[in-house]
């Protein structure tokens, strides 16, 4: 069926009644589609800049020496190490010994011979300064948010709390009870 024919079937119509029909849907259609276009590129451009970001901090550039370094305590001439395990401590125990507080870090240091490591007294590699020191047997633990960590000393083999004896866990830990 023709366009005319269906006006013709709806009864005779003034032709400039149709033809401003026909102009007012093409506008409404020209927004409809323009709309789309730009919600489209909007899309697109928004999805493009999110890989773009991705893929620069994939790009970045991380110095040698810094990297998976654990986090360290330089305490009393001893480097300790924060136990693999993260073996902390709810609350002040007893048997802690209060040594001081984390004075410096080397998180920000300007120089670049720090690898990574401690290597004067009260410094960490991490930004803990101002935490208490505790010395607890052979090792330490440092009061990070209200939570007492325990460091190692480094170089000393790392062994799992769960794996040791009952014999040793009495020896590496002065209040331990079975």
């Amino acid at each position: 069926m023709r366009k005319e024919d269906f006006f013709e079937v709806l009864g005779e119509l003034d032709d400039d009644i149709v033809k401003g029909a026909e102009t007012i849907m093409k506008k409404k259609m020209n927004w409809k589609i323009w709309g789309t276009m730009a919600a489209c590129l909007t899309l697109v451009f928004s999805i493009g800049a999110l890989f773009i970001n991705t893929r620069k901090e994939k790009d970045m550039v991380i110095e040698s020496g810094t990297t998976d370094v654990a986090p360290m305590v330089y305490v009393n001439d001893t480097l300790y190490k924060q136990s693999s395990d993260q073996q902390g401590y709810p609350e002040l125990r007893d048997d802690f010994v209060y040594l001081g507080k984390i004075l410096s870090d080397i998180t920000n240091s300007q120089s670049g011979d720090t690898d990574g490591v401690p290597k004067e007294n009260f410094q960490a590699n991490h930004p803990i300064v101002g935490c208490e020191v505790y010395q607890y047997g052979e090792n330490i633990v440092i009061k990070i948010n209200n939570a007492y960590w325990l460091y190692m000393k480094y170089g000393e083999p790392e062994v799992n709390w769960n794996d040791l004896l009952e014999t040793e866990k009495e020896q590496s830990d002065p209040s331990y009870k079975k």
